[in-house]
């Protein structure tokens, strides 16, 4: 059994109370994001997805960019969102697990069966309202099981999101 520091049910928590929350969980398997200072918890992944996650983040540090497996991006004080994998401006602080919005230039979310609206609906206005670039939204290849369909968008003017491709992870993986 988890014994928790403080009421996890209370709203009201900030980022300060991340870390305490974070250490109790340790070991769990239990991952959690901080949304209007209610604590979301979220299922462990699947070998699909953190499979995927690891493939896609290694790939993109091949082309040069400095990409980390589920960094915090602190929205606000009472907002902590931590994407499956994010994209730096540049090389972070590496003894942080908590980050400005501007720090990124893309974020990506790996979708599972229980995250599909909050990973197409509500964490793009969430990201587009920070700032963030480019979002980027991945689902299970429909014809390979060992492959992904990445779906890519853009900041565009209105502030929201605008889909401007899409393509499998083998491909991405494959380019030079």
């Amino acid at each position: 059994m988890v014994e928790f520091p403080i009421d996890l049910i209370q709203e009201g928590l900030t980022e300060d109370d991340l870390d305490e929350i974070g250490a109790s969980l340790a070991n769990t398997g239990i991952r959690f994001e901080l949304d209007n200072g209610r604590l979301i918890l979220m299922s462990p992944v699947k070998a699909w997805h953190a499979d995927i996650a690891r493939r896609l983040c290694n790939a993109l540090v091949a082309q040069g960019r400095p990409a980390y497996l589920e960094q915090g991006i602190r929205i606000s004080g009472r907002r902590v969102r931590y994407p499956d994998v994010g994209v730096f401006r540049e090389e972070p602080d590496l003894d942080r697990s908590r980050h400005d919005p501007a720090a990124f230039t893309l974020v990506v979310e790996v979708v599972s069966p229980d995250s599909v609206e909050e990973d197409r609906l509500v964490k793009p206005r969430v990201y587009a309202g920070a700032g963030i670039p480019e979002y980027w939204i991945v689902d299970r290849h429909p014809t390979d099981r060992r492959d992904a369909s990445i779906e890519f968008f853009k900041l565009g003017a209105s502030g929201a999101y605008e889909r401007i491709g899409q393509a499998a992870l083998s491909e991405l993986e494959a380019a030079p």
